[in-house]
């Protein structure tokens, strides 16, 4: 045989090989095989006495676990906002958190999360108040932002040049600036801008929020050719840490998020006029087929689960505190509540049954998770005690997020 067609099957053969041996370890790697990276961003992500701590790390952990027993705390690299967000835009297997997601992000990574809920401020001294009622109102004044941070897009996609802002790769070199009067004013999210403030200045008491610019979500970032199957299995575990409730009545997702933030108010699309007419609606529909509405909740059907609002559907206890039907979350149907409490200690599930079967309908404030959302949410439900099909008795509830007082 010619020596030059043995010599290029021969190439031909190792090329395939490590061609194919390659995309066996793609298939292979897992989510303890990526590199994490992080920056200081309180009280998602930060250091302390030399430890990482935060709502995404312990979030972090959790999910490795959850995907791997057996695995070890997270590999996670503390560096500047800058270089991890350059990093995982140009190393394959690398995730960025906690990252705002945005228009101009949107296919520069792949995702997973909500997180949780962020909002983008402009914060100023308060002995140099700044009154600002839109972007324009920063014309002509000193206004600082992070390097690719979501503050700059911001400022940037809102009509503020981009070379009159004073641009730095670390909060603290702007909280300074702030105090030193050399700008005005700081475009950044807010609990962490305030908290890094507070750990930074000398006078933590002389800043404040002065605009509101955006709000938004806090996600994991993925390098664009990370292995989708494992950007999937990353989701699908923090949903799961969602839904699932432990004994407790938790959910992990609940635990981490109440230890590091307090739940906050909404303002809610949804009615109470509309909460009253589902909860009539589906007392109308259990009247006439118990059965056959349970099991359309159960699944999810509309209008169970309002099919544009997923946070607006129908839940179902029967006397006894068990959930008979959830238009959300399937995990709890069959589950006693009895003496469960929400993250502030109220056994509202106990006092949804005993007021319903005193009073016949009412409604009741507890603290709950907005499965469109991310965050701990106020909030408030209507009940309505009634009678099946089948001649059993049944609360019937929906409810709807609490804006503020």
């Amino acid at each position: 045989m010619n020596i030059k067609i043995v010599a290029f099957m021969f190439i031909l053969f190792v090329t395939s090989f490590f061609l194919y041996t390659k995309d066996i370890m793609a298939k292979m790697i897992t989510a303890d095989d990526l590199s994490y990276i992080t920056e200081q961003y309180p009280p998602f992500n930060y250091e302390e006495k030399g430890r990482l701590k935060g709502i995404t790390v312990d979030l972090l952990d959790e999910i490795r676990k959850k995907l791997n027993p057996e695995s070890n705390s997270s590999r996670i690299r503390l560096v500047k906002w800058t270089v991890g967000y350059q990093t995982v835009l140009k190393e394959k297997n690398t995730v960025l958190f906690s990252v705002v997601r945005t228009p101009e992000r949107e296919n520069l990574f792949q995702w997973a999360g909500p997180i949780a809920p962020i909002k983008i401020v402009v914060i100023a001294r308060k002995d140099r108040p700044l009154k600002i009622n839109s972007l324009n109102d920063l014309t002509g004044r000193k206004v600082a932002a992070i390097r690719d941070d979501i503050g700059e897009q911001i400022l940037i996609r809102g009509g503020i040049k981009r070379e009159a802002i004073t641009i730095r790769e670390n909060a603290e070199d702007i909280i300074r600036m702030m105090e030193a009067g050399t700008v005005d004013a700081w475009a950044y999210e807010e609990t962490a801008g305030l908290w890094l403030i507070k750990h930074t200045a000398a006078n933590p008491g002389n800043f404040q929020s002065v605009y509101g610019l955006q709000e938004g979500e806090l996600y994991f970032a993925f390098n664009r050719n990370a292995p989708k199957k494992v950007v999937q299995s990353f989701q699908q575990a923090l949903n799961y840490l969602k839904q699932e409730k432990a004994l407790n009545g938790f959910s992990v997702y609940e635990n981490v998020f109440n230890y590091y933030l307090k739940p906050r108010y909404v303002k809610d699309r949804i009615t109470n006029e509309q909460v009253i007419q589902m909860v009539d609606r589906t007392a109308s529909d259990f009247a006439y087929d118990a059965p056959g509405t349970i099991q359309k909740i159960n699944v999810g059907e509309h209008p169970y689960r309002d099919k544009d609002n997923h946070s607006f559907y129908v839940f179902v206890y029967d006397t006894e505190v068990t959930m008979t039907a959830h238009g959300d979350n399937i995990l709890l149907v069959g589950k006693d509540f009895k003496g469960v409490t929400d993250v502030n200690g109220k056994a509202f599930r106990d006092e949804i049954v005993a007021k319903a079967q005193q009073n016949g309908s009412g409604w009741e404030d507890y603290v709950y998770t907005n499965p469109d959302e991310s965050g701990l949410y106020y909030k408030t439900t209507y009940f309505k005690l009634i009678k099946g099909s089948d001649g059993k008795t049944y609360i019937v509830c929906s409810g709807k997020f609490k804006d503020k007082p």
